[in-house]
């Protein structure tokens, strides 16, 4: 035995030489473990705007490599927290170290805008590297613990890149009166770019001088459009306000609130640049959302649709009407609060700040009247970071005693079921349909009749939170994706004030014969 080579008594010499070489052809990697690794000597620009005018088209990439060698480059997007990072072919490769993007997958569609993290490969990109970090439940963060490109045969340190033909945002939390000139920020190809600003309720689109609200301009909800050469659209939530001062309103004026925080939450704007857009909606672990700058998808807010309604409605009334921003609202002094007859949500006012609650509770019980015309109020605290630009969520179900149910009557109960399963609501009867009659004055709408449609995110009431003082006007009862959802029309007393809540996403978007009815009587009965 002395001396002897192992296995060269049972095979002889070449056949197990054979063997050894067949292992290693199955090893995965194994090649790209043999290719000299992969560095990133340039990437520039960092934003790109493909939009074909010749100024930063295209993405160029520069590496080390082994010379000759096939590389291919690699674009991967955030598909969300339900997802994590998903690949983009982007049929981009070349035997040479330098390789050009320009914003577009292997089939020549033209990607969003939007963040993209990019590497290069060799032809085998080698094997997935191990998992870094702690394993957390779901898709997204196990995509995140071992990305999918993280691997032997590609670039140590992808980076980031922008996708941005035209941006625009407004640098302010507030809103804006007549004179007041809109701090308006535009990010576009040789700063060309026509900017109008266009009312919500008309469509009409007038061209300010100066950038400043024009005299004689209407309060509510516009948009800055900013178009370029090229045909790109990129818009900003404004929201101007009347021009008499805030602590003197006519009588039987309603404050008029918008939901700017709720905007910045459902952003998909990356503004940190690591590829995964800053919302915790994208990624939970996330917790800070800007504070300003562009929202994505097109500068349009996530419940736009939504609230478009309540603005033509507003305007197609001779109704009185201030309004301002929800981070306004909770800067206003309850004196400022007592002189409107009511406090009226077109949006979606998810997220609020502790202060701006108890605020409105005071408000409430001292003889105010809330109107919340969309689903999901007062669901989870925010602060705000200004010195970071950040908008911070501070919890999830905690809230300190401020519960949803105890301020505007119902609380969230479900949402995000398929369009197919959206129900009708059904109007109360007996003695709770007598005590909410002015509601379906003039509607056709009798006791226990259905009418309208429930759909998306719905609220119901609590036994123990909504004020003892209540009555569900009318119910929705849908079949979710995990068992019943309530969406519950509920209106209640609590102090001195009154509370009309719609329990759902949808009902602006019932149909304007019908929703406006109902809104005529809710103003008639809590405005005046």
């Amino acid at each position: 035995m002395t001396g002897r080579r192992v296995g060269s008594s049972s095979c002889g010499i070449k056949p197990c030489v054979a063997a050894t070489v067949l292992l290693v052809a199955v090893v995965p990697g194994a090649a790209a473990r043999s290719e000299p690794g992969l560095r990133l000597v340039s990437f520039s620009p960092a934003v790109i705007s493909p939009n074909g005018n010749g100024v930063n088209d295209s993405l160029h990439l520069r590496v080390k490599a082994r010379a000759g060698a096939l590389l291919g480059l690699r674009v991967y997007a955030w598909g969300g927290r339900l997802v994590g990072w998903k690949r983009i072919r982007t049929g981009v490769s070349e035997r040479g170290p330098e390789l050009t993007w320009n914003g577009t997958s292997s089939s020549g569609h033209a990607l969003s805008d939007g963040s993209y993290l990019v590497t290069a490969c060799y032809e085998d990109p080698g094997r997935l590297l191990p998992a870094r970090g702690v394993r957390r439940p779901g898709a997204a963060e196990a995509s995140v613990l071992r990305p999918p490109w993280r691997r032997s045969g590609c670039l140590a340190n992808p980076r980031v890149v922008r996708v941005e033909r035209l941006a625009a945002f407004v640098d302010s939390t507030g809103s804006f009166r007549q004179g007041d000139r809109i701090p308006l920020i535009v990010s576009a190809d040789r700063g060309e770019a026509n900017v109008g600003l266009e009312q919500d309720c008309s469509g009409n689109v007038s061209f300010p001088t100066n950038r400043a609200v024009a005299a004689g301009a209407a309060p509510g909800l516009y948009h800055e459009v900013a178009r370029d050469p090229q045909g790109d659209e990129f818009r900003a939530p404004v929201v101007i306000r009347d021009a008499r001062p805030l602590g003197r309103p006519r009588p039987h004026t309603a404050l008029v609130v918008w939901p700017y925080l709720t905007w910045r939450a459902y952003n998909a704007y990356d503004a940190d640049l690591n590829g995964i857009p800053d919302s915790w909606y994208q990624f939970w672990r996330q917790r800070r959302v800007s504070l300003t700058g562009p929202i994505l998808r097109g500068g349009v807010e996530d419940d736009h649709k939504a609230a478009a309604p309540f603005s033509r409605w507003l305007c197609s009334r001779s109704v009185r009407a201030q309004h301002v921003t929800d981070v306004e609202l909770g800067r206003l002094p309850l004196s400022t609060l007592r002189r409107y007859a009511a406090i009226v949500f077109p949006g979606h006012s998810e997220y609020y700040e502790p202060a701006t609650y108890d605020l409105l509770r005071r408000y409430r019980d001292g003889g105010g009247n809330l109107v919340v015309l969309q689903a999901n109020p007062f669901y989870r605290q925010v602060r705000l970071d200004r010195e970071h630009n950040a908008v911070v969520m501070t919890d999830y179900d905690a809230r300190q005693g401020r519960s949803d149910f105890a301020l505007a009557g119902v609380g969230y109960d479900g949402c995000c079921f398929p369009r197919d399963r959206a129900a009708p609501y059904v109007a109360a009867s007996g003695r709770d349909y007598e005590r909410v009659r002015w509601l379906f004055r003039g509607t056709g709408i009798g006791p226990g009749e259905a009418f309208g449609v429930a759909a998306s995110e719905s609220d119901r009431i609590d036994p123990e939170l909504t004020p003892r003082d209540h009555v569900v006007a009318a119910q929705a009862i849908i079949r979710g994706k995990r068992g019943v959802i309530n969406a519950a029309m509920t209106w209640s007393r609590a102090g001195r004030g009154q509370v009309f809540a719609t329990g759902n996403y949808t009902f602006l978007r019932m149909g304007r014969g019908l929703t406006y009815k109902l809104l005529d009587n809710v103003w008639r009965k809590l405005v005046g």
